[in-house]
């Protein structure tokens, strides 16, 4: 895990608020991950699906100002920047819910962000972390929601 970069855990406080990279979903990785999902549940090799996620046009002619990218790539970021953060403790350790609640466009920039907001120190030693996490737009304007945890032990060092 190269970008691994889990600081002393005794420095994690209540409020502080962690992010990951800002980047956009371009039109080429929304079809690169419409091929994959597709691909896996049948088993075979799929051409790309025109539909709202994959084709603009297709997308307008449904309302929608331009295409959007599949609910689970932001859940996939805020999952990458959570391993990012707290490395095997996350990866062994920790869970993941969200909510999409805003439309994510194509090539629109999001962050992934999350903001602790309970800490507990266990009787064995462990910290286990609760976090707020989202994916939001330049605006601030709020994407994917949903709550993370992680409990860090000294199974993997950061104690």
């Amino acid at each position: 895990m190269s970008n691994f970069r889990l600081k002393n855990v005794r420095e994690y406080k209540v409020g502080e608020v962690i992010s990951g990279p800002t980047r956009p979903l371009t039109p080429d990785r929304i079809a690169w991950y419409s091929i994959g999902m597709l691909s896996g549940a049948t088993g075979t090799r799929q051409e790309v699906q025109h539909n709202i996620h994959t084709d603009d046009e297709y997308a307008k002619s449904q309302g929608l100002p331009a295409a959007i990218a599949d609910g689970m790539h932001s859940t996939n970021w805020l999952n990458s920047m959570m391993a990012n953060t707290f490395g095997p403790h996350f990866i062994a350790n920790g869970e993941l819910r969200t909510k999409f609640i805003k439309p994510t466009y194509a090539n629109v920039p999001i962050t992934t962000k999350g903001k602790i907001t309970n800490r507990v120190e266990n009787s064995d030693g462990s910290i286990q972390l609760n976090l707020d996490v989202w994916t939001e737009d330049s605006s601030g304007l709020q994407l994917t929601v949903g709550e993370a945890s992680v409990l860090i032990t000294k199974e993997f060092g950061a104690l």
